[in-house]
């Protein structure tokens, strides 16, 4: 994901989740709301419950990967993706279709 595509900033991060729309599954919640840039920014939250910094980096590498495969990148939305302490990356595959299924399921909300 290029740089332009991400969400940083606490203050946007807070924004987004009090005032989005939320999707949750055992393992991803996701808020979102719409953008006045004509692309998507997307910011990643892995708690220190997931597990020690080597573990959270790596879950966040996977949940990148798995946003870049969906078809969402030229959407005018903000969306922040919470990674659950239940996510396992050794269960890169199963994880993925749910976070695609959601991704989905956020498109439909929003058109």
């Amino acid at each position: 994901m290029k740089k332009v595509n991400t969400v940083k900033a606490h203050r946007e991060f807070d924004r987004i989740i009090r005032h989005g729309k939320a999707i949750k599954t055992p393992h991803f919640s996701m808020y979102f709301t719409p953008s006045e840039l004509d692309h998507v920014r997307v910011g990643i939250s892995v708690g220190k419950k997931n597990g020690i910094a080597v573990r959270r980096v790596r879950i966040k590498r996977q949940v990148r990967a798995m946003v870049e495969k969906a078809d969402i990148l030229g959407l005018p939305l903000d969306v922040i993706i919470a990674v659950r302490p239940t996510y396992d990356p050794e269960e890169y595959s199963g994880l993925e279709g749910e976070l695609l299924a959601s991704l989905t399921r956020m498109k439909e909300t929003i058109h």
